[in-house]
């Protein structure tokens, strides 16, 4: 079979279900099999498709049919221009997430002196996207830096623990299984100077009527928010006036309709110069807060 006839069957049994991205998405999986470009798949419909190449797609393919994500079966996903190891057991990361990386570089290059380390906490760390993109980019800036990755759920730490090494970050990089904080004696550190958090936050309730893709797949411990959503933000603002240096900046993702809630939180707490940034919809998505004294 040809790449091109392989490639109309699958994007037509992809259609057939509902899959939006059908055309890309047979690109993919074909590329990712065959290693190959996606100019290449696009543009050679005439090479033929090797045998145990053929049969592997077709595995794939049942799988996708199946509602099964995209990124579990390829085994990896890319975010903020980065690879990231991803599997059953790990939410994958959302584009709409890249933007709590973008506001975190863009406050510690602006608040915090280039020569001065900046110890980075990342808790609800799931596959460790948020806390590695932060990293890796300081990184290539030449700025010392300490990155803490804490989740509770020992699957999501096994693929954190693999993108850890992915990016090389051994030597800077810790995680830790725990309940939102590492445990000082542990880490070594009881405070940082800037906290991120994309913890769950869907409303309890409206979990089950997710897309299929999400709540057949991906692990409801990192979707569920309790009954208002808003679980993970009452611990984190009142917990992390603790866990900050002074100055010290906490960020939150949140729902796109839960800002004034969490920067209401964030306020309670004592936190100052709260600020609020929009995603890429145009929605607020992640809230800012400072802890400026104790």
């Amino acid at each position: 079979m040809t790449v091109g006839q392989l490639f109309r069957s699958m994007r037509l049994s992809l259609a057939e279900i509902g899959i939006e991205a059908a055309r890309h998405e047979a690109a993919l999986l074909i590329a990712a099999r065959c290693n190959w470009s996606l100019h290449r798949v696009y543009s050679h419909p005439e090479i033929e498709v090797a045998p145990l190449q053929h049969e592997q797609l077709q595995a794939d393919l049942q799988r996708r049919l199946k509602h099964e994500p995209i990124a579990y079966i390829l085994g990896q996903t890319e975010f903020y221009g980065l690879g990231f190891s991803v599997g059953p057991g790990v939410l994958i990361p959302r584009a709409d997430t890249e933007r709590l990386v973008e506001i975190a570089l863009e406050h510690i290059q602006t608040h915090f002196p280039p020569d001065r380390g900046v110890h980075v906490l990342d808790t609800c760390t799931g596959s460790g996207c948020v806390g590695i993109s932060v990293a890796v980019h300081l990184a290539a800036q030449g700025r010392p830096f300490q990155l803490d990755l804490v989740d509770q759920d020992p699957v999501a730490l096994g693929y954190a623990r693999d993108n850890v090494q992915r990016h090389r970050l051994n030597d800077v990089a810790h995680v830790w299984q725990a309940d939102l904080w590492p445990d000082p004696a542990l880490s070594g550190h009881d405070r940082y100077d800037v906290i991120l958090a994309n913890p769950p936050y869907i409303v309890k309730a409206d979990v089950p009527g997710l897309m299929p893709d999400v709540t057949r797949f991906e692990p409801w411990i990192a979707l569920d928010g309790g009954a208002d959503g808003l679980d993970f933000y009452r611990r984190l603002t009142r917990e992390a006036v603790r866990r900050l240096k002074t100055p010290g900046l906490l960020l939150l993702e949140h729902g796109y309709d839960q800002a004034q809630a969490v920067d209401n939180l964030c306020a309670e707490a004592g936190l100052c110069n709260r600020f609020a940034r929009y995603d890429y919809g145009g929605h607020p998505r992640v809230t800012g807060g400072w802890l400026l004294e104790v």
